[in-house]
């Protein structure tokens, strides 16, 4: 726990110590002085925590993967997460990172999803079928985790493999029990309050699930539910009324499913059973400007059976709405695939006052990737400067001349795809197209999107690697605001610096300030040195 929270953050701040040496001298003496101090400051052990991850995005032909919640099982020869689904009909699906699915010796490396499970003692094509056979896959030397939104190559019509975006939601919750008992005997009252708060995150650009508190006070249980609210965007230009209307949640349907209405405007999005009221519909989310009857089980908008709305994504998942999902879209003369994404992380969606900053910081696998050329890149930190003309914001690296800016046509060109653009000339904000004046589509990377009011969280780039163009998942971690809270330490930091790390310490933990330092002497090495 030390070294989890303590020395790493600590050295990441001071990457000029972070050699493979320095990190494992210092981690072996964070152990060793934890296991002195372990009669006083032992807890209970954590697992490492892996999200479930739901499915979307399926062509026609697997659409029974659809929804299919996956659960991490284990992990691989090379240490790679698997994980296992079952769909609606009962069959076994898993999602596994295979660095040579043939065998052979000469395969890809790659993201696989597959209804034979995989062998997790194998070094390489894990399903052993000899033979590259699954649903879909996507080329990655990443084995840490597969993406969360990106293009998978999916056998849609044998034996061809059509390329496919898919989405995988990971589930993420925060749950806070507060318990507080009060005893009384004929000399004292003595009260005793014990909170215990777990928190769960992933990296992926999956949408939130609903934040709920329960409090317990001696018998009484009491429930509060915090609303989610995300805002959508990606409608075609019929629908363009929908882009950028926020969704906050309403309430449940009979069938236990979240329905949504616009802050803005009535336009819903909720959960269908069978929107003709027939009984042998297809499930779907839906996209209407009609409001649902939450008290019926299947045509909840009751137009007497048509239909009618502007939006559907088919699945039987009541629980979670894709961050990035291909939807049905009615766009003036027939139905399109339309890709929406609804954005949970500005201001507005936080709901219980824990603002982020405007400072992302970009990770990236470089090295993975031979990208040497792009290394500099990655851990960046790259803060919000303002909006440019067309009123998307850009950003500028704080520790480099590096941007990060939305173009419509980084050419200037009629007919260029807009994108979001990494480059190291400035922007000017005054233009609406070409903004670094090139009248040339050159920079460090970029990821064609229409959506520009901010860059995605975690995507697929196209990255220059020394002259060629490389697919590459980025992300884009928005960093929480800071805040001052320990103010009445000023006069004894000033004095000593490492007496008032210790004083902060004892204060904040209650321990001897001998203890103190046996438990924070890693940490007040780094201190001290930078």
């Amino acid at each position: 726990k030390l070294e989890r929270d303590i020395l790493r953050p600590a050295a990441k701040s001071h990457r000029y110590l972070s050699s493979a040496s320095t990190l494992a001298a210092m981690s072996q003496l964070t152990r060793a002085m934890t296991a002195l101090s372990c009669g006083l400051l032992a807890a209970p052990s954590m697992a490492e925590y892996h999200p479930d991850l739901v499915f979307h995005g399926a062509c026609a032909a697997k659409s029974f993967l659809n929804g299919v919640r996956f659960a991490y099982v284990g992990r691989t020869y090379y240490g790679a997460p698997s994980y296992k689904g079952t769909t609606s009909d009962g069959v076994d699906q898993y999602i596994y990172w295979d660095p040579d699915c043939a065998g052979g010796g000469d395969g890809a490396s790659r993201w696989i999803v597959d209804a034979d499970a995989p062998d997790l003692t194998r070094t390489s094509d894990l399903d052993g079928d000899g033979a590259c056979e699954y649903h879909a896959r996507i080329d990655s030397t990443n084995k840490e985790f597969p993406p969360a939104n990106a293009r998978w190559m999916m056998r849609c019509s044998a034996p061809t493999s059509e390329s496919t975006l898919v989405d995988l939601a990971a589930i993420t919750t925060t749950e806070t029990f507060t318990s507080s008992t009060t005893s009384t005997s004929s000399s004292s009252i003595s009260t005793s309050t014990t909170t215990r708060s777990s928190t769960t995150t992933s990296s992926t650009s999956a949408t939130s699930s609903t934040k709920t508190s329960t409090t317990y006070t001696g018998s009484t249980k009491t429930t509060t539910t915090t609303p989610m609210m995300f805002k959508l965007s990606g409608a075609c230009k019929a629908k363009d009324v929908l882009n950028g209307l926020t969704f906050r949640e309403e309430g449940t349907t009979v069938s236990g499913a979240r329905y949504f209405k616009a802050l803005e405007t009535d336009q819903f999005i909720y959960h269908d059973v069978d929107c003709d009221g027939g009984s042998n519909g297809v499930k779907r989310w839906i996209i209407d400007s009609d409001m649902p009857d939450p008290s019926v089980t299947e045509d909840l908008d009751r137009d007497n059976n048509k239909c009618n709305y502007h939006a559907r994504l088919d699945t039987a998942n009541i629980t979670d709405l894709p961050s990035a999902g291909m939807w049905q879209m009615w766009c003036g003369l027939n139905w399109v695939d339309t890709v929406l994404y609804l954005d949970t992380t500005g201001d507005w969606a936080n709901m219980d006052g824990q603002y982020q900053s405007n400072v992302l910081e970009l990770e990236g696998h470089f090295a993975q990737h031979n990208c040497s050329q792009q290394e500099a890149l990655n851990h960046l930190q790259f803060e919000l400067q303002g909006n440019t003309k067309g009123g998307f914001p850009w950003y500028k690296a704080k520790a480099a001349e590096q941007y990060i800016y939305f173009d419509m046509s980084c050419s200037g060109a009629a007919g260029t795809p807009a994108r979001w653009v990494i480059d190291e000339d400035a922007p000017n904000v005054n233009l609406i197209e070409d903004l670094d004046e090139d009248r040339n589509c050159s920079y460090r990377a970029q990821v064609e999107t229409t959506d520009g009011k901010a860059p995605p969280k975690g995507s697929m780039w196209r990255v220059d690697c020394n002259g060629r163009w490389t697919d590459m998942w980025l992300a884009l971690f928005r960093l929480p605001a800071t805040s001052t809270t320990l103010t009445t330490t000023t006069k004894t930091t000033t004095s000593v610096k490492a007496k008032g790390a210790m004083t902060i310490v004892s204060s904040a933990t209650g321990l001897p300030q001998g203890l103190a330092v046996l438990a924070l002497g890693p940490a007040l090495l780094l201190w001290l040195l930078g």
